[in-house]
């Protein structure tokens, strides 16, 4: 019912009084969030580049702002880990910028890369340095609109350490260097977003627009880190602008921590929609969707068709032929490998299994995939290395432990915590199987920073087997996963006691396409789920 409502609410305008002073001219704020790669579909940043430059016609205060996720998501990201999207984002002459999780997955070395090169600069008020305390980048930005100053908060989601790879925020020794403020009951978020606030009023700000990399409802969680907590326990803030959870978000109230109205917006992902925040010449703040443009601006259109012909013979590579859809995501782009098992989920873990023989281990009992690093349908017809990467666009590393059966029970019910709703953390399989009972409330323990740290109830993953036979607890089996999930925490996975057998000896992609490579035709057997993840809802 909510998405329902969202589609009929796309193009509504939401109005909530100012704080501050009146503009002479409309003020438009043009947003971004979860572009995801997506550079040309939808309405695209061709077509984004072109409404920009329609706005300017009717207003001189126009700024354009980024809210995270667009290194990440598409081949064109993957293949030059997001070079390609900040050298359009530069050309597009982006205002300001906050990273999202996604734009740490390529590690910290090329996320400096990032903080150097687009010419816009990050925000954040609260990636914080935790070996000093202090920030790394400014909170907040104050843009001059005539008489008027409107100041931008930037807020990372402190998911990013288990919604990338968790050994990006730390140093050789597995402690943390980098936090963004957030243990779970949110007071250090709050208190950070709050001190960015009253420091820009401060300093003569007369509207407050937070851009958070946050979420509201979908798939998040610690719900003390999302945009409309932090919405309500905040004052003199007039609009979030938000990512993250790809909702279609034209404007959600609440009432602050004042009793103020104050309002929440998103646009969606890869640029279904463009997000409008409009400070109008009667002081009003109007939010709103734009779904369609009237043309595409011919430099961006030129740009991207140079960036894609540098890479457009590699990514051409046969593999192989599927008479049947592999699906990550149904028709309406809702994931589904998130909260169930499918013939793509399959095939990834089955690719994992297939890589471990070529190495010196020579074979291993259980290949593992976590749902989260699958991300795109491969059609029927020609498999390219394109719809490989394509699937793993994340460029992880494959390895393979040895670990007991019990480590392994337990992050199987990390995993499936979050079911009958979605959980990137979920774990697909090969050479075992395994049921959840969503009807029985997980008991499941995190610590701060969202990781595994036991199970204090009655578990809801049952009947575990392996080739056949069910798991024993204290019996060693070899797991060939990506790194991200079985070495570096990501997902909040720990699979403690694990020992190193083969470390990072293949690309996630790559082994995904030389095992695809193997067949002339896809077998049958992955059109349909086979039964080795059962979900009782």
């Amino acid at each position: 019912m909510k998405k329902v409502l969202a589609l009929v609410l796309l193009l509504t305008a939401v109005c909530v009084p100012s704080f501050g002073a009146v503009p002479d001219k409309d003020i438009v704020i043009l947003y971004t969030n979860d572009v995801h790669c997506g550079v040309d579909q939808n309405i695209g940043y061709a077509g984004l580049e072109f409404y920009k430059h329609e706005m300017m016609k009717q207003t001189p205060y126009v700024t354009l702002v980024d809210a995270g996720d667009w290194a990440q998501g598409e081949t064109i990201g993957a293949i030059a880990q997001g070079r390609y999207i900040f050298e359009i984002m530069n050309a597009m002459n982006y205002d300001l910028a906050v990273p999202g999780n996604h734009e740490f997955d390529y590690g910290w070395s090329q996320f400096e890369n990032f903080a150097k090169n687009l010419k816009c600069g990050f925000i954040s008020c609260n990636l914080r340095d935790l070996r000093t305390g202090e920030l790394l980048f400014k909170p907040y930005r104050i843009f001059t609109y005539g008489a008027v100053k409107v100041a931008f908060v930037g807020v990372c989601t402190p998911e990013s350490i288990t919604k990338s790879t968790p050994s990006t925020f730390m140093d050789e020794s597995g402690k943390f260097i980098y936090g963004f403020d957030g243990e779970e009951a949110g007071k250090k978020l709050i208190a950070s977003i709050q001190k960015a606030a009253d420091d820009a009023r401060a300093e003569g700000a007369d509207y407050v627009i937070v851009v958070g990399h946050l979420g509201e409802y979908e798939d998040i969680t610690v719900v003390e880190w999302s945009a409309p907590f932090l919405a309500e326990r905040t004052r003199g803030i007039d609009a979030f602008i938000d990512g993250h959870s790809h909702e279609v978000t034209p404007g959600l109230h609440f009432k602050n921590a004042d009793g103020k109205d104050v309002v929440v917006t998103q646009s969606g992902t890869k640029l279904h929609n463009i997000g409008k925040v409009t400070i109008t010449t009667d002081g009003q703040v109007k939010t709103e969707l734009v779904a369609s443009v009237e043309g595409r601006d011919a430099k961006i259109t030129a740009l991207i068709s140079d960036i894609k012909a540098r890479f457009e013979g590699t990514l051409r590579q046969h593999l192989s032929y599927t008479s049947f859809d592999l699906r990550a995501m149904d028709d309406k782009g809702d994931w589904i490998i998130r909260n169930g098992e499918t013939g793509l989920c399959n095939l990834a873990a089955d690719s994992m299994l297939h890589s471990a023989l070529g190495t010196k281990t020579g074979k291993a009992d259980i290949g593992m995939f976590n749902a989260g690093g699958i991300r795109k349908n491969i059609k029927p017809g020609e498999i390219t290395f394109n719809d490989a990467l394509s699937v793993m666009p994340f460029n992880n590393t494959v390895c393979i432990i040895e670990v007991s059966g019990q480590s392994i029970l337990d992050e199987l019910e990390m995993g499936a915590r979050l079911l009958p709703a979605n959980s990137g953390g979920l774990l697909h399989v090969a050479g075992m199987s395994y049921t959840v009972d969503t009807r029985i409330p997980h008991s499941v323990k995190t610590d701060e920073n969202g990781f595994f740290a036991g199970v204090e109830g009655e578990r809801r993953v049952k009947d575990v087997k392996v080739t056949g036979e069910p798991i024993d607890p204290e019996k060693l089996y070899k797991v060939v996963s990506i790194s991200y999930v079985l070495m570096a925490k990501g997902d909040g996975h720990m699979f403690a006691g694990a020992r190193m057998i083969e470390p990072d000896y293949a690309v996630a992609s790559d082994a995904l396409a030389g095992y695809i490579k193997t067949f002339g035709r896809l077998p049958e057997r992955y059109a349909q789920p086979e039964g080795r993840l059962t979900v009782i809802k």
